[in-house]
């Protein structure tokens, strides 16, 4: 059967092609896309969606052309229905579990508040360091500056006392009047 002068297989190919080059494109600068252009409103996008279904409609319906001799309203009606099952398939199983992963992993800042950590870059009185915090999600490692009028050294075990722009504010636990959180 021919569409516009062109076999089928042809603009399922041409399809295909598009799609997952589109798809690759999305992957890489959705976000950017997203920001710009005020679109995808939710932990998973639209597009992302609406991409891996064109592309598995096209990869589908190339593939029953190709292999099959049914008629081709038929091969296009099951590609069309394998390709709205696996998109919803890939929803649930895989882009909704991993948007909610990364919901869960990301902590406020002001729960650190009261841990211990190590210092793992020297903090200089009048400059920054890093502290390494460790927690249920694994190990952080977050900007410091002491809240003391000493260095504190690699290697020393600090209590966070308080959170100014982002950066932690720390204290030599030896020398802290709190106790830290377990």
């Amino acid at each position: 059967m021919a569409l516009f002068g062109y076999p089928l297989e042809t603009i399922y190919l041409y399809g295909f092609i598009i799609a997952t080059i589109l798809t690759v494109i999305y992957i890489f600068f959705g976000d950017i896309f997203e920001s710009i252009f005020s679109f995808g409103g939710g932990s998973v996008s639209v597009v992302t969606l609406l991409l891996s279904f064109f592309a598995m409609l096209c990869g589908l319906s190339y593939i029953g052309e190709y292999l099959f001799s049914f008629n081709s309203i038929l091969i296009f009606g099951a590609a069309f229905a394998i390709s709205f099952i696996g998109v919803f398939i890939m929803k649930i199983l895989i882009l909704k579990p991993i948007a909610e992963a990364e919901q869960n992993t990301v902590q406020r800042m002001d729960e650190f508040i009261g841990c211990k950590g190590e210092v793992i870059t020297t903090i200089p009185t009048e400059g920054f360091g890093e502290v390494l915090i460790s927690s249920q999600f694994g190990n952080n490692a977050i900007l410091a500056k002491t809240v003391g009028k000493k260095d504190i050294s690699q290697g020393t075990e600090v209590i966070i006392e308080g959170v100014q722009d982002g950066v932690l504010l720390v204290q030599n636990i030896a020398y802290s009047l709190k106790k830290p959180k377990l």
